[in-house]
């Protein structure tokens, strides 16, 4: 990160950090559009929004390069995996284990970020960088554990829990996969191309569960919220991360993921009412440390 200018290098820390708030806020907001939508559906329509969303910062902001023919494959290879493989993979794994097996999960994606980084780009990893995701990984855990969710890892939920940990390898595949996209074409049309042939993708995969949707019968408020996701949590939100991964490198933009428990606790804290013990303040501690530690 010492090669960018410190000015650049805080304005892309300040975007991974929208980041964090976004995601961490689509978790309530997800929840209550899932009560009367299908997992499926509800991924279809905002994949769908915010393809529209991302294709009018495009076309009105930036330009359009052509795609090289032999990076064709690349994204679609970097969409399937981001759009498609992951999200299906991230909702069956949830409906499989329990949320507090899945959030523990999912929380090791810096890690496998690092380990795909290393494999696919040859790049060396730091060793604080290596100390710092371990310790807010800790820190997490402390979070999850703290917040009484049940964590069972036994053989009911052993499938469940290896679909979690696929799916936290696929998130840290999908980041490693833009590098590099990312360093021949804008963030924009990165985020565009990936996002459009995830709404395709899951689209096709929503296709049985939308025919037997009753429409007419949900409220217009949860299809307010899955626009709203859509918007926010990834057109927006997958925009500004493809720039923090470019700016900062798979390793360095990994690690604001550790931050999103942080927040929704704290999120659910004051929308939510729920209690909060001690642990989890020392865990949001460690983790805040951890990003610090491996920021350096």
């Amino acid at each position: 990160m010492t090669e960018h200018p410190k000015a650049k290098l805080y304005f892309t820390e300040i975007l991974l950090l929208a980041v964090v708030v976004i995601w961490a806020g689509n978790y309530p907001l997800a929840k209550y559009a899932m009560a009367s939508l299908s997992p499926f559906v509800f991924n279809s329509i905002r994949f769908l929004v915010a393809s529209m969303t991302v294709s009018l910062m495009l076309f009105t902001r930036t330009s359009w390069k052509p795609i090289e023919k032999g990076d064709a494959p690349k994204v679609l290879t970097a969409g399937l995996v981001a759009g498609v493989i992951y999200q299906v993979t991230f909702v069956v794994g949830l409906s499989m284990t329990t949320a507090g097996n899945s959030a523990v999960l999912l929380s090791t994606s810096p890690l496998w970020t690092m380990f795909f980084n290393a494999r696919l780009h040859k790049e060396k990893i730091l060793p604080h960088t290596i100390v710092g995701m371990i310790v807010s990984l800790c820190g997490v855990i402390m979070i999850i554990i703290g917040s009484g969710k049940k964590l069972e890892f036994g053989s009911n939920e052993l499938f469940g829990d290896l679909i979690s940990l696929a799916a936290a390898a696929l998130w840290a595949l999908n980041t490693n996969l833009q590098k590099p996209l990312l360093n021949r074409y804008n963030t924009v049309q990165v985020s565009f191309m990936l996002i459009t042939i995830g709404a395709i993708g899951l689209t096709i995969v929503a296709v049985p569960a939308a025919a037997t949707t009753e429409w007419s019968s949900i409220d217009w408020t949860r299809y307010a919220a899955a626009v709203a996701s859509g918007v926010l949590s990834i057109g927006i939100a997958n925009t500004f991360w493809s720039y923090g991964v470019k700016r900062l490198g798979p390793n360095g933009a990994a690690n604001f993921n550790n931050l999103v428990p942080v927040v929704a606790f704290i999120i659910s804290y004051f929308t939510l009412h729920e209690e909060l013990l001690p642990i989890q303040f020392i865990g949001a501690a460690v983790t805040i440390a951890g990003v610090w530690i491996a920021r350096k």
